[in-house]
């Protein structure tokens, strides 16, 4: 009952400050009017020392016309403001409707999302295409400023939060970003490199959005400075994750320890149905190592899937330009439910392992053809894997635990152009949308102690823009197989595709539509080697009892981006609904039962808080396997899907997943 008066009280409150807007609003129109029939001089709203006032303005006659008033854009923004701050000053003459305001009224110069016009990435770079960069200046805004398009900050967020943010932010230093950056002072100004310096500012934990700007010199026209923006995020993160029922994971880190940009991250984990109950995982990183674009990271896990302690030291190709990459990695697996070198999951058998990688490439630039920026890459990769324990082993038993050898390497070709937009998987955030073409071969060998293999794969992905219709789509292939003198055997064949519309708008609602499909079938696998029905096929379903040799998932979703943004919060809901079937060795795929999953997702996002990203997930499952559950609700911290890689790495064999 108490709850039911309050929640009267509260709306009778609401009703009166919409009224007393409206009553400020019909005295407004009345004003004008009157000033119409009297011959009133007409006034203009402008700002003084903080306040609107009420001031005439001179108007020259026009003689032989009809007069007629018409009042400009800029007065009738300076009406609402003026409106706007009559409500304001209403509302803050007690604490409750003071309240009651700051939750149901945002300022609307900055309540609105923005929709960045997509374009191609280069473009604003081409006129000062091969002018030298005479100097790099760099600027970094805090969490609660504005965008790094329009970089006044962002007021009517949480007061107290923002407090307590700048009292506990570490600010990245200015010496951080330059480390990161591939361009210098004195280099000839090349459009896609600095696309490319702004994509890989983007990917660094601790910045939020990065942009750059060219900005001409008066004194020389053959000269440029170049600024780079970026917009922290804040320092302190959190991630969560939970199916409201047996098991949850709560994940804190610092994302600019010691204010040098290194990544410090926990997790703790239970898993109230599995043996080991309790987890831990301890990550640590430095990104581009005394400005070598060298990372370093160390990672520890212990938890119910695996126990395993990796070293990690990596050089990727980050630009076009960048000539070498490569990596070192060792570590020890105490124990674990896969094989990453077989791309087997879901092991039952006891084992551990220690393992060491090293890889190297070489990349070659060609001359850019039909703005597409053109590169070579060659790549080589030495790996082991030895076996501490594990379950007996003979020549024709248990393939899957052999002490070997690898090598592999690969030929790419790659061709690729960025356009710029938001809201297409993210909440507004600047996104790169790659368009181009990569085609890759793949060759190697195994030893180990029974058999030796040959390895052979090709694989080919293509997305295309349509900067007309803004419609985005993706195809991709592989195939690739083991040989030894018995033939072909551990084959993969992958064939897939996704489509995205266009922003689309109903009145002040966007949305977008999303389609996926993707087929994979394993060719003369090892027994033990399964596909199974995993996560990124239907949401949220799990199963160890389904399983077969070749899986097809198709996704349909839709997502409608809300148009405001209170108290920093910004949502978008999400309906979807998964299809995937999965076929045993032998058996057809079109005969097998089809498994659903049919949900809607709430997604928020506020990026002035530590877990920035929260999506509660309701799905329904109509078919189940016998370790099934009907209904799941999950929280978690991310969205999840994302465009096709095109940077070239490390060569691997095609996933069996």
């Amino acid at each position: 009952m108490k709850k039911s008066f309050l929640s009267v009280i509260w709306l009778l409150i609401a009703v009166e400050l919409f009224a007393q807007a409206d009553v400020i609003s019909r005295r407004q129109d009345s004003l004008r009017m009157d000033s119409l029939k009297e011959q009133v001089p007409p006034m203009e709203i402008r700002r003084f020392r903080g306040q609107y006032v009420m001031e005439p303005v001179e108007m020259k006659p026009s003689y032989g016309q009809v007069s007629l008033a018409y009042l400009p854009d800029s007065l009738i923004r300076d009406t609402l403001r003026y409106e706007y701050a009559k409500i304001k000053e209403f509302a803050y003459r007690t604490k409750l409707t003071r309240e009651l305001y700051r939750m149901f009224f945002i300022n609307p110069a900055e309540g609105n999302l923005e929709v960045i016009n997509t374009q191609n990435s280069e473009e604003r770079f081409e006129p000062y295409r091969d002018k030298t960069i005479q100097n790099i200046s760099v600027k970094i805004l805090s969490p609660y400023s504005g965008s790094v398009y329009d970089t006044v900050a962002v007021q009517g967020d949480i007061v107290w939060w923002k407090d307590v943010v700048n009292k506990t932010h570490i600010g990245t230093s200015e010496k951080v970003i330059r480390r990161q950056l591939t361009i210098k002072p004195g280099m000839a100004l090349r459009p896609f490199e600095l696309v490319q310096n702004e994509i890989l500012l983007r990917d660094l934990d601790y910045i939020d959005d990065a942009t750059i700007n060219v900005l001409p010199i008066a004194s020389d026209t053959n000269a440029v400075q170049v600024e780079v923006v970026c917009k922290d995020e804040l320092s302190w993160s959190g991630s969560v994750e939970t199916n409201f029922l047996n098991s949850f994971s709560l994940g804190a880190g610092n994302k600019n320890f010691f204010k040098r940009g290194h990544i410090i991250d926990y997790e703790f984990s239970y898993r109230g149905t599995r043996d080991k109950k309790w987890g831990n995982i301890l990550e640590y990183k430095v990104n581009s190592l005394w400005g070598s674009h060298v990372d370093i990271r160390g990672y520890y896990r212990n938890d119910y899937e695996e126990k395993q302690l990796r070293v990690e030291i990596e050089r990727q190709f980050l630009t076009s330009r960048m000539k070498w990459a490569g990596g070192v990695s060792a570590g020890r697996v105490w124990y674990s439910d896969d094989l990453p070198d077989r791309n087997v999951s879901r092991l039952e058998e006891l084992f551990n392992y220690h393992f060491q990688d090293v890889w190297i490439g070489r990349s070659f630039r060609r001359p850019a053809r039909y703005r597409y920026n053109r590169n070579i890459y060659l790549a080589g990769r030495f790996f082991t894997t030895f076996f501490n324990n594990r379950p007996q082993v003979a020549g024709d038993t248990n393939h899957l635990y052999y002490n070997r050898i690898n090598v592999l390497g690969a030929l790419s070709y790659a061709k690729i152009k960025y356009y710029k937009a938001n809201l297409v998987y993210d909440f507004g955030r600047t996104e790169d949308i790659p368009a181009g073409l990569l085609l890759k071969l793949t060759g190697g060998f195994e030893w180990s102690e029974y058999n030796n293999y040959a390895y052979m794969a090709a694989e080919a992905q293509y997305s295309h823009f349509d900067r007309i219709s803004e419609r985005y789509f993706a195809f991709h292939a592989a195939l690739g197989s083991y040989m030894s003198v018995n033939g072909f055997e551990r084959g993969v064949l992958e064939v897939g595709g996704n489509h995205i519309s266009n922003l689309c708008s109903w009145g002040s609602l966007r949305y977008r539509f999303y389609n996926n499909v993707r087929y994979i079938r394993g060719i003369r696998r090892y027994p033990e080697d399964h596909l199974y029905m995993e996560d990124w096929d239907i949401r949220g379903f799990s199963s160890d009892s389904l399983r077969g040799n070749q899986k097809l998932a198709v996704s349909l979703a839709a997502t409608c981006f809300l148009p405001f943004i209170k108290r920093g919060f910004r949502a978008a809901v999400s309906t979807y609904v998964d299809a995937g079937l999965l076929a045993p060795a032998g058996e057809k795929l079109f005969r097998q039962p089809a498994y659903w999953g049919i949900g809607i997702a709430l997604n928020l996002r506020n990026d002035n808080l530590i877990i920035k990203n929260v999506c509660f997930r309701f799905t329904f499952y109509p078919t189940l396997p016998v370790d099934g559950s009907s209904v799941q609700a999950t929280m978690t911290d991310g969205m999840g899907r994302e465009f096709y890689d095109y940077r070239v790495s490390q060569p691997q064999v095609i996933q069996y997943e």
